[in-house]
């Protein structure tokens, strides 16, 4: 996990610097790191549930502009401590996982399944959800917060749960329930089932198998849809993974990272244009280094000179990183700037003595001499694969307080 790193580019840090005299007084927002909820019945065929609610949570918290640990940091986190998921941990663990993840607020909490005398179906039994809040900022636990009804109103309790949760997070927020519980975001059970299962599941074929299915379950949920996006881009199924991403709304708080994968998929794929297009829509909601370098790459791959400008956004974010200043001396050379990429390809190898591409390409930048056809196989624009908002908002937040 390590420190955090700043991701966005100086040249836009202007926009945040000016907070009014009122910001001494105001609260950064906080991070949150929501664990697996505990499982308190006997039924371990219900243990996927508790993943189930803390999905949601996740996923509403973000959406609500709260800047939300994900489940990757939340792996890693439990992995140094050597800790089980959905276990019932102590205050004190609580404390030790929250200051790992480097969060302000850890959500966790647990659920009791019931079922009425005489039933045997799990899917007719009762459910009492229960999150709870431990303020590491001030050492403090928050209220139970609490839902209970039939599991298979299960989005139905987690939402509304959400909104709870998000009251307390937020106390001056007018968040509005109705919203909440709209129709297009209540979930059938069994899709959610399947998703979760397909989400915990460590065997891709399984993955893809449950994932399908609870897409195929409630066309309208667009979280397998997301994770089949995410599957097949790691499969470089370029065209199929662009398909599932299509189908995340705006309005979902994943829509900029589905963005973000569309535009690695085009340009992997040769659509250089539409590759831009899906990089340039993310920039503006997202001004990452990461998505400036790959919006320039796509540029150049069109031989359009913006790309220089968007290398160099991505440098004036991180001047240290090796394939910005690649990029922008690949840029450079294109454009006949030999001395400027010259200057950057020897940067490249004062931070990387083992990157033969940008040897190569130094030599061609100091002998003022184009980039041939034998030269292609490494003078390639070079990609950044993660996109990182957790970063941005944390920055933000450090220069803007929310109520300002």
């Amino acid at each position: 996990m390590g420190a955090l790193r700043w991701h966005v580019p100086l040249c836009l840090l202007g926009s945040f610097l000016w907070v009014g005299p009122a910001a001494a007084a105001s609260t950064r927002p906080a991070t949150v790191l929501v664990l697996q909820f505990h499982n308190r019945s006997r039924y371990a065929d219900l243990n996927w549930v508790g993943e189930s609610i803390a999905d949601t949570l996740r996923n509403e918290f973000r959406g609500a502009n709260e800047i939300v640990l994900g489940r990757e940091t939340r792996g890693e986190a439990l992995r140094r401590l050597s800790l089980r998921p959905g276990a019932d941990f102590t205050l004190a663990t609580l404390l030790r996982l929250g200051q790992t993840a480097g969060a302000d607020y850890v959500c966790y909490g647990s659920y009791e399944i019931e079922l009425p005398a005489g039933e045997t179906e799990l899917r007719n039994s009762s459910i009492r959800l229960s999150a709870m809040f431990l303020d590491l900022r001030k050492l403090h636990e928050g209220p139970e917060i609490s839902e209970a009804g039939k599991l298979a109103d299960l989005s139905r309790l987690e939402e509304h749960l959400a909104w709870q949760s998000l009251k307390y997070l937020e106390p001056s927020a007018n968040f509005s329930l109705d919203q909440f519980l709209s129709q297009d975001k209540l979930v059938r059970v069994d899709a959610e089932e399947s998703y979760i299962r397909g989400l915990l599941s460590s065997n891709t074929d399984q993955r893809q198998k449950w994932l399908l299915q609870a897409a195929a379950l409630d066309p309208k949920f667009s979280s397998p849809a997301f994770e089949l996006g995410k599957l097949h881009l790691s499969k470089s199924n370029y065209q199929q993974a662009i398909a599932w991403f299509q189908k995340i709304p705006e309005t979902d708080p994943r829509y900029a990272e589905a963005r973000f994968d569309m535009g690695l998929c085009a340009y992997q794929a040769g659509d250089y244009t539409a590759a831009a297009g899906y990089f340039e829509q993310v920039a503006k909601i997202f001004p990452l280094n990461e998505v400036f370098n790959n919006l320039g790459a796509a540029e150049n791959a069109l031989k359009m000179p913006a790309a220089i400008d968007d290398f160099q956004r991505a440098v004036e974010g991180d001047n240290h990183d090796t394939t910005y200043l690649f990029n922008l001396g690949l840029a450079l050379l294109e454009n006949s700037r030999f001395e400027a990429a010259a200057e950057r390809f020897q940067q490249v190898l004062d931070l990387d003595p083992t990157d033969n591409g940008a040897r190569a390409l130094l030599g061609h930048a100091q002998r003022h001499e184009a980039v041939g056809s034998e030269a292609r196989s490494f003078a390639r624009e070079r990609l950044k694969k993660n996109f990182d908002e957790t970063a941005f908002r944390q920055l933000k937040a450090v220069l803007q307080p929310k109520n300002e």
